[in-house]
């Protein structure tokens, strides 16, 4: 009796297996004959579902980190399939082409950038604080990024590039209603521009990522950005703003 269910536990496993990696695009049905078992098969439904749900937000998630890192087009969908160990038929399966998917790789990039500035908002106790947190969002997003990133969007993708520019609307928003807070509060010198400065803060982040004005082999990109808020913020803050950012940066 212990040797029957012995078996029988190994042959579920084996067949659990099988499904999984199948699903997966791991590795390819080779000489399995698969019988399906007729019954309830909402559960596995639910599995398949789970299972290709998550498969896609790891190919999202390393595009993501691939296009920061080497730019997107010297990024192949053979090298993220390789680097997430799948086939590159599972990734044709949720995305058609690189096209797609690199849109796919820039809005979900974007609509979690606009989730996060927005939290900054909220959990900051002051304008300026908003700004440090912005900072470090960004420390933890360009440590290990190349400048050619927006450059190949806006060369190469200019649907993704249409994707980036809404975003930077929606931060030219965030950083106005930033401004005008930081005047009210006193943080902020009531003769400033604010539009004029949102709108210069925005494209500051442009320029960083410009290879001809700071190329890679001369100027890291992540000193660069963090520069140009030291400086943005130092030439906007009162005194009393300014004690409150040598205290938080």
């Amino acid at each position: 009796m212990l040797f029957v269910r012995l078996v029988y536990l190994i042959l579920v496993a084996r067949r659990s297996y099988v499904l999984f990696t199948f699903c997966l695009g791991v590795t390819p049905l080779r000489n399995f004959n698969i019988k399906i078992i007729q019954g309830n098969f909402e559960p596995f439904k639910s599995f398949l579902s789970f299972v290709f749900v998550n498969v896609k937000e790891r190919i999202l998630q390393k595009g993501e980190e691939l296009f920061f890192k080497h730019g997107v087009r010297s990024v192949t969908m053979d090298d993220i399939a390789q680097s997430l160990g799948v086939s590159k038929k599972t990734i044709y399966q949720n995305f058609k082409d690189k096209r797609m998917f690199v849109n796919a790789v820039t809005q979900t990039a974007m609509n979690r950038e606009v989730c996060k500035e927005r939290d900054f908002l909220k959990a900051a106790s002051n304008p300026i604080e908003a700004i440090i947190f912005a900072r470090q969002m960004m420390r933890e997003h360009l440590a290990n990024s190349g400048a050619t990133l927006i450059h190949d969007l806006k060369k190469y993708y200019p649907s993704a590039y249409k994707c980036y520019e809404e975003h930077k609307e929606s931060f030219r928003e965030v950083m106005v209603n930033n401004l005008k807070e930081g005047i009210e509060g006193g943080y902020y010198r009531a003769d400033i521009n604010v539009e004029m400065l949102a709108i210069l803060r925005s494209e500051s982040v442009d320029l960083a990522f410009n290879n001809d004005t700071f190329p890679s082999t001369q100027f890291n990109l992540l000193d660069v950005q963090l520069a140009f808020i030291d400086h943005f913020v130092r030439g906007i803050v009162t005194e009393k703003g300014l004690k409150v950012y040598e205290a938080l940066k």
